[in-house]
């Protein structure tokens, strides 16, 4: 049986998103214009992303029409599988599953992840990270569990009690998180200057473009 496949993409956030900004729909550059600076050029570059591969992955112009759940997930409606869409300061990256939810989330090393620390990593989870003695390991957890938040797609989770690391790869290669009695693999992306995290359940295959 060949594994569910999920398709990742990553683009630099670019100051300059005029190109970005003409390949949109109408309605898109619209919205576009009231947001701020900073948010306009996030929004544009994963849109644009989107449309540079909604042939691909049969995304459809009504699933392009893109909705907002409580949680702030996008809604892609009508369309099989899901996608999902992280951002943080110079990137964008978006993941495709065709089959069932997955979950993404790109964060800068530079963050402050200690300043959170008790927001998000339990006991257990702080022990990994002493064990591992990695600087990076805090900012691997939060972007897990963040992942693993947005493939849940439910308001109310606790991260600390809700989303836990179960077992870690001490190369660096994936994580595993349970949650509400469901077990997900976490495949762990190190980018020069930024750490990315993409999940989804059973047996799937992660494959970065």
């Amino acid at each position: 049986m060949i594994p569910n496949p999920i398709e990742i993409v990553v683009r630099e956030i670019s100051s300059d998103d005029s190109a970005l900004f003409e390949s949109l729909a109408e309605d898109e550059r619209a919205y576009a214009l009231q947001l701020s600076a900073r948010r306009r050029a996030e929004w544009v570059s994963w849109r644009a992303l989107l449309r540079e591969n909604a042939e691909r992955w049969t995304v459809g112009e009504q699933a392009l029409k893109v909705a907002y759940a409580a949680t702030g997930e996008p809604i892609f409606e009508g369309l099989e599988g899901s996608i999902s869409v992280s951002h943080c300061r110079g990137y964008v990256a978006l993941a495709r599953s065709r089959e069932g939810r997955c979950g993404i989330d790109i964060e800068r090393l530079d963050r402050k992840f200690e300043t959170v620390e008790n927001k998000y990593i339990n006991a257990t989870e702080h022990q990994f990270a002493e064990s591992v003695g990695q600087p990076d390991f805090r900012a691997v957890i939060w972007c897990a569990k963040e992942a693993v938040y947005k493939y849940l797609g439910r308001e109310g989770v606790d991260f600390r009690r809700d989303i836990q690391v179960v077992d870690f790869d001490p190369k660096g290669a994936y994580l595993d998180i349970e949650t509400f009695g469901e077990r997900l693999r976490c495949a762990i992306f190190q980018l020069d200057d930024a750490i990315l995290v993409a999940t989804a359940k059973g047996d799937v295959n992660f494959v970065m473009r």
